[in-house]
């Protein structure tokens, strides 16, 4: 078991440095008006590039108060990032989408992970890159399906 242990302190340890890498790579390569963004509002457009949210749903994903959700927003909305339209079928609820900023952001990031990727995945052999696939496939499963439950 100490063995096991020892090797998932290793897997950490490395994939830890690698993200930190190459977050910080990210942040250099998306240019100063990305760096005021927080995390939590990365996470927001991340979340928001694939489906609307209400400001309800962005409070329990955060596990904050909608005030707080609302204030989140707000900042986003500010610079474009988001905006908030009203619910046709309930006009109490507020959706939250991604506005113009919000698309931009999201092609320069394309942009930006694409060449970390060709710069860094790119020195890796095919079969070296199906392999991580296939484990990074596995891996994904294992986490979908442990919180489906």
């Amino acid at each position: 078991m100490d063995d096991l242990k020892a090797l998932y302190q290793a897997i950490k340890e490395k994939n830890d440095a690698v993200t930190a890498f190459l977050l910080q790579e990210i942040r250099a390569m998306l240019g100063a008006e990305y760096q005021e963004l927080t995390q939590r509002q990365v996470m927001l457009l991340e979340i928001l590039r694939h489906q609307t949210m209400t400001i309800n749903e962005i409070a329990q994903f955060f596990s904050i108060t909608p005030s707080a959700a609302s204030q989140l927003v707000r900042k986003l909305e500010e610079k474009a990032y988001v905006r908030r339209d009203i619910n046709p079928t309930d006009r109490r609820e507020i959706i939250v989408r991604l506005d113009q900023a919000g698309q931009t952001y999201h092609d320069k990031m394309d942009e930006v992970e694409l060449r970390l990727m060709e710069k860094y995945y790119g020195k890796l052999q095919r079969e070296d890159l199906e392999k991580l696939k296939e484990i990074n496939d596995k891996l994904y499963t294992i986490i979908m399906e442990a919180h489906r439950s």
